[in-house]
C-alpha cells in the first residue's frame, strides 16, 4: 500500500461524515426553499380570495409568521457553508495579501463565537420547545384556525444546531489553513504577488 493509497483510506471517515453532514444541510436548505414557494401560492390564493371572491384562505397569517422563522433555521447552517452569511470582507481581504495566518486566526474567532452563540439560543430554545409540546400550544382561533407551534420550535433547535456544527466545522478548517506552510509563507510580512 502506497502513502497516497494510507493517507487516503486515513481521511475517507472524515470526508463521508462531511458528505453526511452536508448533505443533511442541503436537505434542510432544499425543504426550506421549497416551503417559501409553498408560501409563495398560499399569500398569493389568499390575495385572490380577498379581491375576487371575498373570501380570504384562512390562517394565512399564522402559517406565514411561523413559516419565516423556520425557513431561517433550516437554512442557516447551509448559508455558512457557502458563505452566504451577511457579514463585510473588507478587512478579512486585506489581511489575505498581508497577513493570511491573522486572517485565518480571525476568522476561527468569528466562527467560534458564531458557534457559541448558536449553542446559547439552542438551550434558550429547549424550554420554550418542551414547553410548546407539553401544553399543546397552538396559534390562530378556536373554531376558525389552529396550528400547531410545537413543529417550528423543534426546527430551531435542529436549525441551531446544524449551524453550531457548521460554524465549529469551518473554525477547525480556518485553524488548519493558518499552520499551512503556504499561508505561513505569505505572512512574512512582504506584498503577495
Amino acid at each position: 500500500m502506497s502513502k497516497s493509497d494510507a493517507h487516503e483510506s486515513k481521511h475517507q471517515p472524515e470526508r463521508r461524515r462531511r458528505f453526511t453532514y452536508g448533505f443533511i444541510i442541503s436537505v434542510m436548505n432544499s425543504i426550506g426553499t421549497a416551503w417559501v414557494f409553498v408560501l409563495l401560492v398560499i399569500i398569493n390564493l389568499d390575495i385572490g380570495g380577498r379581491a375576487l371572491f371575498n373570501h380570504p384562505v384562512r390562517g394565512v397569517p399564522e402559517i406565514v409568521a411561523l413559516s419565516i422563522v423556520a425557513c431561517v433555521f433550516l437554512q442557516i447552517a447551509h448559508t455558512l457553508k457557502v458563505g452566504r452569511l451577511t457579514r463585510s470582507d473588507i478587512l478579512l481581504n486585506w489581511l489575505q495579501s498581508r497577513h493570511p495566518v491573522l486572517k485565518h486566526i480571525l476568522e476561527a474567532v468569528y466562527y467560534l463565537i458564531g458557534g457559541c452563540l448558536m449553542a446559547v439560543l439552542f438551550k434558550a430554545s429547549i424550554p420554550l420547545f418542551t414547553k410548546a409540546w407539553r401544553i399543546d400550544e397552538y396559534v390562530g382561533a378556536q373554531g376558525d384556525f389552529m396550528a400547531p407551534v410545537w413543529p417550528v420550535k423543534l426546527i430551531i433547535l435542529i436549525g441551531c444546531a446544524a449551524g453550531a456544527i457548521q460554524f465549529l466545522l469551518m473554525a477547525i478548517d480556518s485553524i488548519k489553513q493558518s499552520k499551512t506552510p503556504e499561508s505561513k509563507t505569505h505572512d512574512s510580512g512582504g506584498e503577495t504577488p
